[in-house]
């Protein structure tokens, strides 16, 4: 992962991955039948991974708006913080263009944006979120996480912030919600 996440699908060798895990480039293909082969296991491997959503489901049943944000935003700053080099990858294989990223991006990634807006149209329905459009608003909350996680490993600007995740998740809720709630009483929030 850390040769695909250093140089992108496209530059990263199969001379260069058997270097790195200290064996031949013909033991590397009695693994893996080609680059694709073993970059697929990569993205198996994560999409194998006990998916976040999840965790969230039961929040959201109960409409617990700070429970399905802050638990959103800290899922996914821990699991990119736990393993930074696969959002490296998933970026390079986007600008590159290979279609060995979009499984992934099709059931994860999509997967949360659909999640968030979903949640929003219901909040929206409930009447405790402004009438907005929900794949904006899910874009919005999610466009907050995800530039934070670039600037931390994509741009390796981890030091540039002062605040914990935590504090960071907290911010963020605090900004999208409210924003996003409807007043009932004057200085109250639904």
């Amino acid at each position: 992962m850390g040769c695909f996440a250093d140089l992108g699908f496209r530059g990263t060798t199969t001379r260069l991955l058997a270097e790195r895990v200290g064996i031949s480039e013909a033991a590397l293909y009695r693994y893996f039948s080609s680059k694709e082969a073993l970059y697929a296991a990569i993205i198996d491997q994560k999409m194998a991974s006990p998916e976040l959503l999840d965790t969230l489901r039961p929040a959201a049943e109960r409409r617990d708006d700070e429970a399905v944000f802050h638990g959103l935003a800290r899922g996914l700053f821990r699991r990119v913080d736990d393993d930074p080099s696969f959002l490296r990858i998933l970026m390079f294989t986007a600008l590159e263009g290979h279609a060995l990223a979009q499984p992934f991006f099709a059931s994860r990634v999509r997967g949360l944006r659909d999640f968030v807006a979903e949640y929003v149209a219901q909040r929206i329905e409930d009447g405790a979120f402004q009438n907005v459009d929900p794949e904006a608003a899910s874009r919005a909350f999610l466009g907050m996480v995800f530039d934070h996680l670039n600037m931390r490993h994509i741009f390796r600007e981890e030091a540039a912030y002062h605040q914990s995740l935590d504090d960071v998740a907290d911010t963020f809720v605090s900004i999208f919600l409210g924003g996003m709630r409807t007043q009932t009483r004057e200085g109250d929030q639904a």
